[in-house]
């Protein structure tokens, strides 16, 4: 699955042109402070054009909120999930955020207080910048320090959920203060873009991934963590403490401010400070959810790039040695627990390589995002310094090289498979019963794109010579003569070289020794300087095929399509082959 969740075209706007030739810092909207207190909130609460906004979890709010408060959520502010390529978080169509805000009794001359439940002050910076972004601002302040600032004022909560007057309000997008990906890329260098990456430090310098495509910030960002915007209860910091922080990263007062964090959320608090002093800013809504995808967007990695992956064979001798190490971690993707109850390798975990796999869009068996994956990983208690065996038994190395494949994919560095699987290892190797005791940890994933290739990826490529396909399904598959797509054969061009001819004839677990499997792409003509996609039916089989071309033989230009010919074969407009092919 390629966006599950979590987890979320993107509306870019410019800084304005004139932003250099305004010759001052700009000055705070007219109206509405952005702040105000607990005691200006209850002495104005029965005010009729006033509309309160509870930001937090929703068992927070039914548990007890302000008098009058309204719930509101992401969904309410941002545009649907997979509506902006994929990117979360984005800012909503004005129809989209105009009946939102209609519901919540919202007019143009209503006077709008946000407040967290708890401690959600990021989210709710975003609204404040997504009504800001559509002309909002001036009506709209934050309860400083939230519900928790109004109870330590000694007011009351309720549980009493209030049915508001429906609004009408004419929303005109502020564009300047939304910034491009394009505009960043021709302006990083201008002494007056000032960009302030607002995630916490280990983020920022490299030391953890976040699950982004690459490490580190954009180049020239200087760091300002958002949670530092506010004191220990929550409360924006005085503005003579803030206007420090954004000197001490070198903005000057008629500087382009440009804020970005992982998804445009945190962002939203460096935006919103600065916005209180004065300063011009916009936010990079994409941020580095979408720079770090852009591979001509430059990236600066203070911690230094990580080790190559490193993807090998272990004996079942090695295995039994080593399977008790603390820094070995050794999955057992068995499909049938019942088989791993009966023995297994001791200290392995079950993890079936099904438990990989989900719908998504209606596509089956597709893979799911790379947090997720890491979160399976945390379970099966994996860690990012640990060295992963894997091993199955029978056809199903091909759930070893496919769980292999997805550890590489999240930017596990230190991978093996047992050669000959199960089957030698169970013939005279110690065998236990008993589960592994671990507690699980938090797997920090990286989302590694030169491992795989896309369905866009495929379309470029077939036909232009610059790629070739490998075919790794049976050659009555490849063929198309089995009818079990909606329609068969296989991509133009393709290379058939089915999976079973890498391995032993006797133990589908065991690999052909080397000078054997170079000679089956030999054959074919294959040269290290190719640039190669391999496929299948789901990607499975030929993940065996990608491990042995990229780990093994070192060929250095191979990835995998995912979607394979379940994907490929589902798009009616791309061409199918059949009959021998290559």
């Amino acid at each position: 699955m390629r966006s599950f969740f979590l987890i979320f075209s993107l509306l870019f706007g410019l800084l304005p042109a004139d932003s250099q030739a305004q010759g001052c810092a700009e000055s705070p909207p007219a109206g509405a402070p952005f702040t105000v207190s607990a005691d200006w909130l209850k002495r104005n609460i029965g005010d009729p054009k006033l509309v309160l906004l509870h930001v937090g979890q929703k068992a927070e709010y039914d548990a007890g909120h302000i008098p009058g408060a309204l719930y509101i959520t992401n969904a309410d502010i941002a545009a649907p999930s997979g509506t902006t390529n994929g990117l979360s978080l984005e800012l909503p169509a004005p129809d989209q955020l105009r009946a939102s805000l209609e519901k919540f009794g919202i007019s143009n001359d209503s006077r709008i207080i946000l407040y967290f439940g708890k401690d959600w002050v990021s989210p709710t910076t975003r609204v404040y910048f997504t009504f800001d972004v559509y002309g909002l601002g001036a009506n709209t302040s934050i309860l400083d320090g939230g519900m928790p600032a109004w109870v330590s004022a000694g007011n009351e909560l309720t549980k009493d959920v209030p049915n508001p007057k429906a609004g009408s309000v004419r929303l005109v997008r502020e564009d300047r203060f939304v910034a491009k990906a394009d505009w960043l890329k021709s302006n990083l260098k201008k002494e007056n873009v000032k960009l302030i990456d607002a995630r916490t430090a280990n983020y920022y310098s490299g030391t953890s991934a976040g699950n982004m495509p690459r490490l580190g910030h954009i180049a020239g960002a200087k760091n300002i963590p958002f949670d530092t915007f506010t004191d220990e209860k929550n409360r924006f910091k005085d503005d003579a403490t803030l206007r420090k922080m954004f000197e001490a990263a070198g903005v000057k007062p008629y500087d382009d401010v440009v804020a970005y964090c992982h998804i445009g959320q945190q962002g939203t608090a460096a935006y919103f400070a600065a916005r209180k002093l004065g300063y011009k800013v916009a936010l990079y809504d994409g941020s580095y959810q979408e720079w770090s995808g852009l591979s001509d967007a430059p990236v600066v990695n203070p911690a230094g790039d990580p080790a190559p992956p490193a993807v090998s064979l272990v004996t079942p001798e090695w295995v039994e040695r080593n399977s008790g190490d603390p820094n070995v971690r050794v999955i057992d993707v068995r499909q049938n627990v019942y088989d791993y109850f009966a023995g297994h390798v001791p200290n392995a975990v079950h993890l079936a390589d099904s438990a990989m796999r989900f719908p998504f869009e209606g596509y089956p068996t597709q893979y799911p995002e790379t947090f997720m994956i890491g979160q399976l990983f945390s379970r099966a208690g994996v860690r990012k310094s640990d060295r992963v065996i894997l091993y199955s038994d029978g056809d199903n190395v091909l759930g070893a090289t496919m769980i292999a494949y997805l550890l590489e994919r999240i930017g596990h560095t230190n991978i093996s498979i047992v050669d000959g699987g199960w089957r030698d290892y169970q013939a005279s190797h110690k065998q236990a019963q008993e589960y592994p005791q671990y507690k699980p940890a938090f797997y920090d994933g990286l989302d590694n794109r030169n491992v795989r290739a896309t369905l866009d990826d495929v379309k470029a490529a077939v036909g232009k010579g610059t790629v070739k396909f490998i075919d790794a399904r049976p050659p009555n598959v490849y063929r198309g003569e089995v009818k079990t797509w909606v329609r068969n054969g296989h991509i133009p061009g393709a290379y058939s070289i089915p999976w079973k001819t890498l391995v032993e004839e006797n133990n589908s677990h065991k690999l052909k020794p080397l000078a054997d499997l170079k000679a089956v792409f030999a054959s074919k003509g294959f040269k290290e300087t190719d640039d190669i996609i391999v496929y299948c039916g789901t990607s499975r089989e030929a993940s065996i095929e990608y491990f042995v071309l990229k780990h093994l033989l070192r060929f250095p230009k191979v990835r995998l399509f995912e979607g394979s010919w379940a994907e490929y074969s589902n798009h009616r407009d791309l061409a199918v082959e059949t009959g021998a092919g290559r």
